[in-house]
């Protein structure tokens, strides 16, 4: 019995573990701060694909995690002051496996994200529609062609245009 009770409690605490790696949250992917370095993204990353970019070069622009696909699964943006990284600026999600407190991830649609959060303000982008959630301090991208409105068209998006089923691109999390 007590092997039972014990084991069940690793694989609760195991559990437990994962689930916060991959936590979404104000200023913080899992483990992830702001003041996190490129080699700390390295040794979190090591049995991972990853490209830093540019390529060779000591100065690292973005550094690009991806999936068992070979799709960008993550894409880390530096803060870059007096030719050296300080800190992280920001991280574009793309994976579904990452997700918010109230459930939302790259697999959720607008209505999700409506039903979980208070859109601040939606803003044009020439290929996209950038919901902006002030609550995890994050922007979300959603498709243009989703909204049946044209890729180049950068008039005011309402609410109300955005159909329930569109689905988003990335969340982009902002460390600072």
């Amino acid at each position: 019995m007590l092997r039972t009770i014990t084991a069940v409690l690793v694989v609760l605490f195991l559990a437990q573990c994962s689930k916060e790696d991959n936590l979404i949250r104000k200023k913080q992917l899992g483990d992830i701060v702001h003041s996190t370095s490129i080699e700390e993204l390295d040794r979190i990353f090591a049995h991972d694909s990853v490209v830093k970019l540019p390529e060779g070069e000591a100065l690292v622009r973005e550094y690009k995690v991806f999936d068992e696909k070979g799709e960008p699964a993550l894409v880390f943006v530096p803060r870059i002051e007096n030719d050296s990284v300080k800190s992280l600026e920001l991280v574009k999600i793309y994976s579904d496996y990452y997700v918010t407190e109230k459930g939302i991830s790259t697999a959720s649609t607008f209505k999700d994200v409506a039903g979980q959060y208070t859109i601040e303000k939606i803003e044009p982008s020439f290929s996209s529609a950038i919901l902006f959630i002030d609550e995890i301090n994050a922007t979300i991208s959603l498709n243009k062609s989703d909204l049946k409105i044209d890729e180049f068209d950068m008039s005011d998006i309402r609410q109300d245009q955005i159909p329930d089923l569109a689905r988003i691109m990335y969340i982009t999390l902002w460390f600072e």
